[in-house]
């Protein structure tokens, strides 16, 4: 996975002014918001990915950086944005395999 200082990461990541603490109404129920790469991409996720060991990671990789969150409070992944929607891609094809399984049980 390729690395980023989390210095890269922090000053984008930073909270706007008169932002507030509360879930954003875009994001449904079930899903998490997550900020990826030096310019902070902003992601909605489903919460069901986390089961996956890739998404682990790199939430692992988030608590060595940032303790889980930045300094403006958001949940940022460090690490580049392209390695980032591969591994969503990958973690998508992981969970429809899975619901396919699940069914035909």
């Amino acid at each position: 996975m390729t690395y980023v200082h989390p210095a890269r990461y922090s000053r984008h990541c930073v909270k706007e002014e008169g932002e507030e603490d509360k879930v954003p109404k875009d994001v449904p129920k079930g899903h998490l918001v997550v900020y990826v790469g030096e310019h902070c991409r902003r992601f909605i996720i489903d919460l069901a990915f986390l089961q996956h060991p890739l998404f682990r990671g790199l939430l692992e990789l988030a608590q060595e950086e940032f303790d889980y969150l930045s300094p403006g409070g958001k949940l940022c992944i460090p690490c580049d944005e392209a390695i980032f929607l591969g591994i969503l891609q990958h973690v998508r094809s992981w969970q429809r395999m899975r619901v396919c399984t699940l069914c035909c049980l």
